[in-house]
């Protein structure tokens, strides 16, 4: 099987907004009293779909605080996107655009309904051919549904595809799949495992490399 697409999560392998919406959860928590530190963030909610990472954090509160919770958050979230810079990884960008030239389809597929216009706002968004709008799948990550949706949107089989994930959950979810995954491990903490390849950062990598992976 040749390698046609490549799919990657956002947040973390792209951009980096963790320090953006680990601060508006801070926020809205603290009127409740709650103490929330990054700690809370990288392992409770990030890479995990709202309802997931809602029932983490916010196991007491009906659907209807809960929701009021995520219009606060992104609210926040928004007031401090604005404020603050769009970190890009440009290792990740470079390799996107090598891939482009080469004629490997690609989508980003994120569980954030925030990612799409993040990416815009960093001219990044139109790279992609699809966008496989991961918050609005019902089963999210570790469930292999985003991924294979993604595949779909690209008209490839899911064997075909590499997946480039940061999180643990997101990787499971690109095995289930039956895909290819890139593990990015950016922190010495973030301790990843099961993927096919696991980097620091994507300047490690090759076409060629990751071409190999089909062979």
């Amino acid at each position: 099987m040749k390698l046609k697409g490549a799919i990657f999560d956002v947040d973390g392998v792209i951009i980096d907004t963790a320090h953006i919406h680990h601060r508006s959860w801070e926020t809205v928590l603290k009127k409740y009293g709650m103490k929330f530190t990054y700690a809370d963030f990288k392992s409770k909610v990030d890479g995990l779909p709202r309802a997931k990472g809602a029932a983490r954090i916010l196991p007491r509160f009906t659907k209807e605080q809960i929701d009021h919770v995520f219009r606060e958050k992104q609210k926040y979230f928004l007031i401090y996107l604005k404020k603050g810079r769009i970190k890009v990884f440009g290792s990740t960008v470079a390799l996107i655009k090598k891939m482009k030239k080469r004629g490997i389809k690609l989508a980003m597929a994120s569980s954030s309904r925030n990612a799409a216009n993040i990416l815009k706002k960093a001219r990044l968004f139109k790279l992609f051919d699809i966008d496989a709008e991961g918050a609005f799948v019902k089963r999210g990550k570790p469930f292999p549904d985003l991924f294979l949706k993604a595949a779909r949107r690209l008209k490839l089989k899911p064997e075909s595809c590499v997946v480039f994930e940061d999180a643990q959950i997101g990787i499971e979810a690109a095995l289930k799949a039956g895909m290819k995954c890139v593990g990015v491990k950016r922190d010495a903490k973030n301790k990843l495992k099961g993927a096919d390849l696991i980097v620091g950062d994507l300047r490690e990598l090759s076409i060629r490399k990751l071409e190999s992976l089909f062979s």
